[in-house]
């Protein structure tokens, strides 16, 4: 145990995790699976109309979700929108994002009971007539327990009961018939070493109603294996979930092929007993390497392969009432403990430390198991997310490697839609400790160095967004093409530097920015990079911090063009009312709950104004010193007209420019509508060019 202890920990501990351009497992290392559980209740179903209320999903959770606690990630959006995976295009678009990070198999829970399945549709609607589904595999796994009313209950009343287990023979072979009729024959179905996977949860539950009688189940497992055989369709390959040590021995006689963990919550951490003694509610996932590290200890000389469960984090309080105070009076599902401070880099520590242990074991496990892609009101889920973006899809593209390897598949936060682009040359480059302190780094192809950089910092109100967007996404391959470097730039959240102590708050965010072009700067000989000719691009609050960076301090870091797109040009609440009459945008940076009162309160800041504001440093940089300058908007101002987008209205840019002409200071202003803000790029191409 002690040396998986050490690893772990270690990995857990580093502030600059593994950064290498991610890659598949070297051929002499055997191909290990990376499974993910899918948790299908994100549609309308039969039985939740009859459950609850015509039209009801588990999105409603979701959305009414509340923070119960400091830094509490609630409520989470997913950056591609509410999907419904009963819908096969939006289910193309989970399956795009998956695959490309690296995972191999959706296993889905699978609600099955007497003969009447529940929530197949999105197995059977979504992904099985995906028009990409042949990137991914699926198999399925039996939820072997009674269907209760778990969602927000009364805390201390008995659940409603709402599907019932016959725990019968037929019962299960019927499962196996049905499977047999449905999926087994599928092409998409996954094979573990040419067997049909199906996965049983929960074994100890499985196990007591066949009498605790090892050949019975046995008995039960080898007629479902004829049955397949006599279909044509091969072997099964039995699974048992959440299978102790000591029990081991005995799921082997029953016939399983292998063990894993349904998920590895905070139950599992070294100190959960003294968090327990204690009366707290929150354990920090920084104990996950070492839970980790000991169920893998545990697990080493069992018979059976253990396949390794990681998990992204537990947090079931969206299906807890909201009217129930917190801490909970009493500990009982859903009202549990929560999982904090569960970064990607720690997630990643953990995968990769499964990924070596299933490499290495000789019992072959060939997989590991994560829970999970969706279970967004348990808190374990990867897809992208206003709290992480996409950084738990990172991290598992760092351990398994992309599919195909010379892309990058993400989601526009703001749009909702799918880009793919080329492959980082270096992705997830930390520059600083905190998970979101990271940059991509793309370099051309075939051309000779050195080479201009393009930096791009992307939008979202310093409290969201991802490292390359829509506005990136559309004119990457343009700038490549024509010899730039292109790095796309994370930061941390207003979220997190509050959290941090830093005042004002947007000051972390241009911190990070402003030590991201350092750490290119750093890096310019091992990247063959072109110092003399650096570009600053960014949209909205990134337009913004590219405006700060290239004018700051007589623009001491040596900017030559800065090519921002829909900027906030001014942060000073004043000059923006007078500029834009129903200006509503700002007061976050600066800790304010309202732009009143922040306008109210301008004079407690204005020494921060005039060192942040753009057109506060504009009025003040030597004209010699000044960069190039094109701000790109959608459409002109109209004259007398309120404008209908006041945080990107053209005025921003208009009298930015007028500042910059009374100064001397060259500053185009473009406008060819959204769909053209890739005029910036190109003209940044060209300004770096000469």
């Amino acid at each position: 145990m002690n040396d998986w202890m050490t690893l772990t920990a270690a990995l857990a501990a580093s502030t600059l995790l593994a950064s290498e351009s991610p890659k598949r497992a070297p051929a002499d290392k055997p191909d290990i699976a990376c499974v993910c559980v899918f948790y299908p209740h994100w549609h309308v179903y039969p039985k939740g109309d009859e459950w609850f209320h015509p039209g009801w999903t588990e999105w409603e959770f979701v959305k009414s979700a509340r923070p119960r606690y400091p830094n509490h990630k609630q409520p989470m959006t997913p950056y591609a929108g509410y999907l419904d995976e009963s819908d096969p295009q939006d289910m193309a678009k989970e399956i795009a994002l998956a695959a490309n990070a690296g995972i191999d198999v959706f296993l889905y829970d699978y609600y099955w009971y007497d003969g009447q399945v529940t929530q197949e549709e999105a197995l059977e609607k979504g992904f099985l007539q995906a028009p990409n589904r042949d990137r991914m595999k699926f198999a399925i796994m039996w939820c072997y327990h009674e269907r209760n009313d778990q969602f927000r209950p009364k805390l201390g009343a008995e659940r409603r009961r709402l599907m019932s287990l016959a725990h019968t023979k037929e019962e299960f072979l019927g499962l196996i018939d049905l499977c047999v009729a449905r999926y087994f024959p599928r092409p998409e179905y996954w094979r573990k070493d040419g067997k049909l996977f199906f996965s049983i949860y929960n074994f100890h539950t499985f196990y007591q109603r066949h009498g605790a009688n090892p050949a019975a189940v046995k008995a039960e497992l080898d007629e479902a294996r004829a049955r397949v055989r006599a279909a044509g369709l091969g072997e099964l390959h039995f699974n048992a979930q959440n299978v102790r040590a000591q029990q081991a021995e005995t799921c082997r006689d029953c016939g399983f092929d292998s063990t894993t963990d349904y998920n590895l919550g905070p139950g599992a951490v070294p100190s959960a007993a003294t968090h327990r003694a204690a009366g707290d509610w929150q354990y920090d996932y920084a104990e996950m390497p070492a839970a980790l590290a000991a169920r893998l200890d545990e697990m080493t000389a069992t018979p059976l392969p253990y396949i390794p469960n990681v998990t992204t984090g537990w947090d079931s309080t969206p299906r807890c009432r909201p009217d129930e105070p917190y801490p909970w009076r009493k500990s009982e599902y859903p009202y549990s403990v929560s999982f904090t401070n569960n970064t990607p880099d720690i997630f990643r520590a953990c995968l990769a430390a499964a990924k070596k242990w299933a490499e290495e074991d000789p019992r072959r496990p060939g997989a590991v198991y994560i829970n999970g892609w969706n279970e967004y009101t348990e808190g374990t889920y990867l897809v992208p997310n206003n709290f992480d973006s996409d950084g738990f899809l990172r991290a598992i593209a760092s351990v398994f490697g992309r599919a195909p390897a010379n892309e990058y598949t993400y989601v526009n936060p703001s749009t909702k839609q799918l880009f793919t682009i080329p492959a980082a040359s270096y992705e997830n480059m930390p520059y600083g400790p905190h998970p979101k302190q990271k940059i991509d780094v793309f370099l051309p192809v075939e051309k000779k160095g050195p080479f201009p950089v393009a930096m791009y910092i992307h939008g979202g109100g310093w409290s969201g967004g991802a490292m390359e967007d829509h506005i990136l996404g559309s004119a990457i391959r343009m700038l490549l093409d024509r010899g730039l470097a292109v790095v796309g730039t994370g930061y941390r959240y207003i979220r997190d530097t509050r959290a941090d102590g830093v005042t004002p708050p947007v000051m972390g965010c241009l911190d990070d920015c402003e030590n991201a072009l350092k750490f290119v700067k750093a890096h310019a000989a091992e990247w063959n990079l072109d110092l003399s000719r650096i570009g600053l691009a960014g949209g909205s609050a990134g337009a913004c911090t590219a405006l700060y960076l290239a004018l700051k301090d007589d623009n001491a870091l040596g900017i030559r063009a800065v090519a921002p797109i829909i900027a906030q040009t001014s942060m000073d609440p004043l000059e923006m009312k007078e500029w834009i009459p129903n200006s509503r945008y700002g007061a976050h940076a600066f800790g304010y709950r309202s732009f009143g009162d922040w306008l109210a309160h301008r004079a407690d800041c204005a020494a921060d104004i005039e060192r942040i504001s753009p057109a506060a440093l504009l009025r003040k940089i030597a004209p010699a010193r000044a960069p190039r300058l094109y701000l790109q908007y959608g459409a002109p101002a109209k004259p007398g007209e309120l404008a209908k987008d006041p945080t990107h209205s053209p005025v921003f840019g208009e009298r930015f420019a007028e500042i910059a002409r009374e100064r001397g200071i060259p500053c185009e202003v473009g406008y060819r509508g959204r769909a053209c803000f890739g005029d910036a790029f190109v003209w940044l191409a060209d300004a770096l060019a000469d």
